[in-house]
């Protein structure tokens, strides 16, 4: 099968499809982790005042953004995946 000039061939295709598949990925998973941060502090935050401690704001990372920011990176990654399929399968 001839490709003409300037038409990608098939491993520039995939190689494009699944740049863009990580980037979204590594997109959503920072913002993932910025959003698991902000409200684990105010979760540590609001526990301490109500508590009456100083809370260790290392769980904030450790208990509250690394899990928040896996879990939607993992569903991002799915639904990159799921939609650079779908738009593969409908331009071929």
């Amino acid at each position: 099968m001839a490709q003409t000039l300037g038409q990608p061939g098939p491993i520039a295709r995939a190689i494009r499809s699944a740049a863009r598949v990580l980037f979204t990925t590594l997109l959503f998973t920072a913002g993932g982790m910025g959003l698991g941060l902000l409200l684990g502090i105010i979760g540590l935050v609001t526990y301490g005042l109500l508590a009456g401690v100083q809370p260790d704001m290392r769980n904030a990372y450790r208990h509250v953004a690394i899990p928040v920011a896996i879990t939607i990176g993992c569903v991002a990654f799915a639904g990159a995946l799921a939609l650079e399929l779908r738009a593969r399968r409908t331009r071929a």
